[in-house]
């Protein structure tokens, strides 16, 4: 993972996440990730499937790295790795960039999306 000139995150044992809908998102160990190229943004998003997900700004680049600090335990291997939004960011596999496919876009409404992060975490 590439911002500019400056390697975000480099691996060689990522773990994907297929989800109905989206396009495959990979995800990386924060021991492969610069953390300090990562700034926290305020607010969080909740996801049924994976749970609370907060966010980080990469330089001028907003939102463009998430991840679930406690993802749940059916996606427990994505639980505290990194993942990368491959339109704010360079994302490469096997030496090939990554764009997503038009609609691929994670959209923030929907019947799965309009619960609220403070009836997640008043449980």
């Amino acid at each position: 993972m590439r911002s500019g000139d400056t390697v975000i995150a480099r691996t060689t044992r990522s773990v994907v996440l297929c989800e109905s809908g989206f396009a495959p998102r990979w995800y990386v160990s924060r021991e492969d990730v610069q953390e300090k190229e990562l700034t926290p943004v305020e607010g969080r998003t909740f996801c049924p499937y994976k749970g609370l997900a907060s966010y980080y700004d990469i330089g001028e680049a907003k939102k463009a790295a998430w991840s679930y600090r406690e993802a749940y335990p059916e996606v427990g291997r994505v639980d505290d790795l990194v993942s990368f939004e491959p339109d704010k960011v360079e994302v490469y596999l096997d030496g090939e960039r990554l764009h997503l496919e038009p609609g691929q876009q994670v959209v923030p409404h929907g019947v799965d999306r309009s619960l609220g992060t403070d009836e997640v975490l008043s449980h």
